[in-house]
């Protein structure tokens, strides 16, 4: 059974919790918080919390989310 939290309601969308990540999707796995965070699930609620609720983004703004990300990692 997936943890509920790590899964949007329908119609909306979560974005990672770590900071500067900019990733948005339906769910954020266990894979990405591995290979791209290097941490667990567990790990990175302890350190920033639970994914935010983004709700019913349109393309252009998702993108704008993933290109902040990326800009403040640089």
């Amino acid at each position: 059974m997936s943890e509920p939290f790590w899964n949007a309601k329908q119609g909306a969308l979560i974005q990672c919790p770590v900071k500067n990540c900019g990733h948005v999707g339906v769910v954020i796995t266990k894979a990405h918080c591995r290979i791209m965070h290097g941490m667990t699930r567990a790990e990175i609620e302890a350190e920033y919390g639970l994914p935010n609720t983004v709700s019913k983004l349109n393309r252009k703004q998702i993108e704008k989310l993933k290109k902040e990300g990326a800009k403040s990692t640089l």
